[in-house]
């Protein structure tokens, strides 16, 4: 992906919207199983012609600042916090990081920033898909999941 920075914004937010993932072959994250199917293919096929402002990725920055200052906080014993899973399924692999599992309460949790827009629309179905792939992955590793959390 092509970064302009049309506005002179600080360097430090074109450098954190240079932070995006590079995409790996036949591995896919989870969040991109939320795009279409058609958004997806172009974005691994095109990606490094594609030109982005680091103006329209405000959003994007601000969500990484949040959950880089929630990282940073200690987990209790009995969670795990910002854990990347792999699952294979044949020559494919999928890949997810959640925020916070507890073992005690069976809890995943995952941190969210979003416009006002988002809750005046309900329109939380991405969310609670992205939580329940990660319960998938969570359980395939022996962790039973019985509560999911969206946090914003």
């Amino acid at each position: 992906m092509i970064i302009t920075n049309r506005y002179n914004l600080p360097k430090a937010f074109v450098e954190l919207a240079k932070q995006e993932y590079k995409v790996a072959p036949y591995e896919y994250r989870v969040t991109s199983l939320l795009k279409g199917l058609r958004e997806t293919m172009l974005l691994r096929r095109h990606g490094d012609e594609i030109k982005v402002d680091v103006a329209d990725m405000v959003w994007l920055l601000f969500g990484t600042a949040v959950h880089d200052v929630l990282e940073r906080q200690k987990e209790d014993e009995n969670e795990l916090k910002e854990e990347r899973l792999k699952v294979k399924f044949g020559d494919y692999t999928l890949s997810g990081k959640f925020d916070l599992y507890n073992a005690s309460t069976k809890t995943i949790t995952d941190y969210k920033t979003a416009s006002v827009w988002k809750v005046i629309f309900g329109d939380f179905v991405d969310w609670r898909r992205q939580l329940l792939i990660y319960a998938y992955m969570l359980q395939s590793y022996g962790f039973p999941v019985e509560e999911k959390l969206s946090l914003f």
